[in-house]
């Protein structure tokens, strides 16, 4: 039996989780890739700030609208 890579599953289930959004829930093209890239590094920096990796729908959606928030701050 093979190790996973922490790492990887993290960003695999992050990026499911991205292109379910665009393509299952609000139906319509993603954004550009430097959105997503800046997405990933709000989730990974708060996952870090919080010490808890988990990626559950609940969290990832909370965390998607604060990154919008954020955004609209600009």
């Amino acid at each position: 039996m093979s190790a996973t890579d922490p790492r990887a599953e993290f960003y695999s289930a992050l990026d499911d989780w991205w292109a379910q959004l665009w393509a299952l829930r609000i139906c319509t093209d993603q954004p550009q890739d430097n959105i997503k890239t800046k997405f990933f590094a709000h989730v990974e920096d708060r996952c870090s700030e919080v010490g808890c990796w988990k990626l559950g729908d609940d969290v990832l959606s909370s965390l998607f609208c604060e990154f919008l928030n954020e955004l609209g701050e600009w």
